[in-house]
């Protein structure tokens, strides 16, 4: 089972103590906050998501060996309202980022059967305000389609303040660091219905699926402060100049409840749900394509 990383008993919902565990961890699990057949609507959209986006040019960008990344519609993915508004993820956005936070990326990842270790990494280099400050200006919630069985998310609880001038891209650890973050690793074995939330500075990675498994979705959604540069705002660094966005039809748009516009940061992309277009996925990650900094 995926572990809460309280472990003094009961699992912990109240945002403040959520908020101080990912500032102490770099990460923090809310289980059962979805029913396990939430999740399986969620795999089934997602799924067949992906399988669109793979028959569109540039509409997935490779993770790494056999592993991928795509931004689904907003509309398509049948429990995106019931995500951005859990009352549990409003109430620790709101404690971490105040009242204007921002939800600013839908996004998917699919490990394939035969995906191999990625590199440990940061998805992005870390903010002069959290270096200055030591808090942090974004998180991701990653939200478990189906039961892992193999291929754990693998984190080094911790990390996401280290300030190493070392790191290739500000991302990478140095090489002379892969024996300690091997053994300071976890393993978190998501299940259907409980929702993890991380920094993306925490150093991470995805580990190695068997052949004989099956794909895996795992839904995305970033959220950051207003003042947030590093994932919310352009141009930016290497080969990812495009942030990621929460992308819909105008249509969809205007049918959002008037409390959530104000807090979702959108791209339209069509007038309406019959006329979205192909799939396109800008947000990029160079050091992950073929599986390290140098490939």
């Amino acid at each position: 089972m995926e572990p809460d990383l309280d472990t003094h008993g009961e699992p912990r919902h109240d945002p403040l103590e959520l908020s101080d565990a990912l500032h102490r961890d770099g990460m923090a699990v809310v289980p059962g906050a979805f029913t396990r057949d939430w999740a399986s609507v969620l795999d089934d959209d997602l799924s067949a998501e992906f399988m669109t986006a793979l028959r569109s040019p540039d509409g997935v960008a490779p993770r790494g060996w056999n592993r991928f990344y795509f931004e689904p519609y907003a509309e398509r993915v049948r429990g995106f309202l019931d995500l951005v508004q859990h009352p549990v993820l409003a109430a620790l956005s709101a404690e971490m980022f105040g009242p204007e936070w921002q939800v600013v990326e839908l996004g998917c990842d699919i490990p394939l059967p035969g995906a191999l270790d990625q590199p440990w990494h940061r998805d992005f280099p870390m903010p002069e305000y959290t270096r200055s400050h030591r808090r942090l200006t974004s998180i991701a919630v990653n939200v478990p389609s189906m039961d892992v069985v193999d291929a754990p998310f693998q984190a080094v609880l911790g990390t996401h303040l280290d300030d190493d001038a070392n790191f290739d891209g500000g991302m990478f650890p140095p090489a002379a660091r892969e024996h300690e973050l091997e053994t300071r690793m976890k393993s978190f074995y998501g299940r259907m219905g409980n929702l993890s939330v991380r920094s993306g500075l925490m150093l991470h990675r995805g580990s190695a699926m068997g052949l004989h498994s099956r794909m895996r979705p795992v839904a995305i959604l970033g959220i950051v402060s207003p003042g947030d540069g590093a994932v919310s705002d352009g141009p930016r660094s290497g080969a990812d100049r495009v942030p990621p966005r929460v992308r819909m039809s105008r249509e969809y748009h205007d049918r959002l409840p008037a409390g959530l516009r104000r807090h979702v940061v959108v791209e339209i992309v069509a007038g309406t749900t019959a006329t979205l277009p192909p799939h396109r996925t800008d947000h990029t990650f160079e050091g992950l394509r073929m599986g390290g900094p140098h490939s």
